[in-house]
């Protein structure tokens, strides 16, 4: 007779839930066009509210543990037995002892291998053991048995979102077609299309959630969370708070209470939210790597550094499987070091200035990149092997992530390695783009008004072009368009002649270099184009939300990465306008001085 373990290992278990939810392929990737920003790369990680997910105990009356349904009276026997064993398991379960619990439900299963309760009741058992696969598979046996065993579909529809599998989504629709009241599965569905960026789907489902369960502040707080209105923080700080009464010790409420603060400026109430957090649970991600932001937004390099090594265990990153060791700084000795990208070209652009100090520790270097910036790479001084990340990389001893190297070696605020330019473009590039752009009159300003959309807080950083209209009605600036993707889109609405649209001919970052090298200055909002201004010793006018990344720092108007940059902060949250005013007052200066050194040397 095969038991319960048999089902554990089996290949393949027949599951009427979907593996792919084809409604969130479209927000997977986004090549909206062939320039260098749209190619594919993992978006840059930054600082956001997690949400707060309701769970199987929120619901009054829900538990996902259920009796067995009755058994035909000739095995009375074995029911009997099954009574016992279940009532045993519910309280070993209710006391924590969850080895006990999950043998007394292998017992029960025995007896009931084809009971969708008796594998429901295994499955919560495992779950609350920590053995989350082997929880899977038992729900997935329960719904095989059962297309309509709504507790099943509760604990997977759970056990997919934690682990943020593609299918998670599916599997909460099918939930909440056999089950649409269910507050929780509305919540938790939310959390997700959020996390895609689908904040219109996102809303409505907290909206059902929040008619279901009114006044919920867990799910007003994550309402509050999708929608772009920054005046809103006062109310999701109040929400926070209201939960916490509830649940005083939840690091999940302090985790994003300390993001609301963060992003509302008060950041010493944020640090002490998250150390809170973290004294409640030393190893709750969301707090580790959230806290880690904050410390180098406030140039505390030393603990900063360490902490942000904790993006390595979260769900949405995915560190290299590679047999050879990571370095740590050891001298090399003529052995090969790989350098492998990670998160956006932003980032693999301002770690390219560490090359040549590994390089200095006496070893082989091996460069592995996105494509769009291979060309761009080879400018790097020394001999360096550069590769696709699409390619199978040659052999090495060692490996290292980019964005691991300021922690290795050391960088602290006083010795951030700040010369450039440290990158640059073939001669016959720029001199292709000195001719391309030499018939636009006055100043040539290259513009940047949309990052990435993937990016989880690009509906903070980025702006509305039609809100840059008080700087392109300045006279004497020829405006050129280094946007790329999708929001290029947006030039249709500008009148005719206002700007020019490079993105056609921008197919990588040696290409944007390129332009860059021959305008003026460049405006641009917090992406990768700001960052290889800032590499290529070009000025630049960097527009940065009122909560910026943390490689900006705080309350300056420089930066100690880029010598050539000029940052623009917003002075309340979302408030664009006043940076636009700025921005304007400046540009007309700079304007004004540049046609009377045209004059005096008519």
């Amino acid at each position: 007779m095969a038991g319960p373990r048999d089902a554990e290992r089996a290949a393949v278990l027949k599951s009427p839930v979907p593996l792919a939810d084809t409604d969130s392929a479209s927000a997977a990737s986004d090549n909206g066009g062939a320039g260098a920003e749209s190619e594919a790369a993992q978006p840059s990680l930054a600082g956001i509210a997690p949400g707060l997910p309701l769970m199987p105990e929120d619901e009054a009356g829900k538990s996902a543990f259920e009796p067995f349904a009755t058994l035909p009276a000739a095995t009375l026997k074995p029911r009997t037995e099954s009574d016992k064993l279940n009532a045993l398991a519910l309280t070993k379960l209710s006391a924590k002892e969850y080895p006990a619990a999950v043998d007394a439900l292998r017992r029960v299963l025995n007896f009931n291998l084809d009971s969708p309760a008796a594998h429901g009741n295994l499955a919560l058992a495992l779950w609350r053991s920590k053995c989350e696969p082997q929880a899977e598979v038992h729900c997935r046996r329960a719904i095989a048995l059962n297309a309509k065993y709504i507790p099943a579909y509760r604990m997977l529809a759970e056990l997919l979102r934690l682990r943020n599998a593609p299918d998670a989504i599916a599997c909460y629709r099918r939930l909440l077609a056999l089950d649409p009241d269910n507050f929780m599965a509305h919540n938790n569905v939310g959390l997700l299309l959020g996390k895609l960026g689908r904040r219109s789907e996102a809303d409505a489902a907290f909206k059902r959630a929040l008619d279901l369960k009114p006044g919920n502040p867990e799910i007003r707080f994550n309402q509050l969370m999708t929608r772009r209105q920054e005046f809103e923080l006062a109310e999701a700080i109040e929400c926070c708070r209201q939960s916490l009464k509830e649940r005083p010790s939840s690091p999940d409420v302090l985790t994003n209470l300390a993001v609301v603060l963060q992003q509302a400026g008060r950041h010493e109430e944020a640090l002490a939210e998250y150390e809170r957090a973290i004294s409640i649970d030393p190893d709750h991600l969301g707090a580790r790597f959230n806290l880690s932001l904050l410390l180098l937004l406030r140039a505390d390099f030393a603990r900063g550094w360490r902490e942000y090594e904790h993006r390595w265990h979260l769900l949405e990153v995915n560190k290299p499987k590679f047999a050879q060791p990571e370095w740590q700084g050891e001298n090399l000795d003529g052995k090969t070091i790989l350098l492998h990208s990670e998160q956006g070209f932003g980032d693999s652009i301002q770690c390219l200035r560490y090359v040549h100090q590994v390089a200095a520790r006496g070893g082989r270097v091996v460069l592995r990149l996105e494509r769009p910036l291979v060309r761009l790479a080879a400018s790097l001084p020394g001999h360096i092997v550069i590769t696709p990340t699409n390619a199978r990389p040659p052999a090495f001893d060692v490996w290292c992530p980019l964005l691991s190297l300021p922690r290795i070696l050391g960088t602290r605020p006083d010795s951030i390695p700040s010369a450039v330019p440290y990158l640059g473009a073939r001669p016959v590039i720029v001199e292709r783009w000195q001719r391309r752009l030499a018939i636009l009159p006055g100043l040539k300003i290259g513009l940047v008004w949309g990052g990435s959309p993937q990016h989880v807080n690009d509906f903070r950083r980025s702006i509305e072009l039609q809100r840059l209209k008080p700087l392109l009605e300045i006279v004497g600036v020829s405006w050129v368009s280094l946007q790329v993707g999708p929001r290029t889109a947006d030039l249709a609405a500008l009148p005719v002649g206002t700007m020019t649209d490079l993105s056609a001919e921008l197919s990588d970052f040696a290409e944007t270099a390129g332009a860059i090298l021959n305008l003026d200055l460049v405006i641009a909002v917090d992406t990768a184009v700001a960052h290889l201004a800032g590499a290529l010793a070009s000025p630049a006018w960097i527009m940065l939300p009122f909560s910026p990344d943390w490689r900006w720092l705080l309350e300056r108007g420089d930066s100690p990465w880029y010598r050539t940059l000029r940052l623009y902060r917003q002075k309340t949250p979302g408030d664009w306008d006043d940076v636009v005013a700025r921005l304007t007052t400046d540009l007309a200066e700079r304007v004004a001085a540049h046609a009377r050194d045209a004059a005096q040397h008519a």
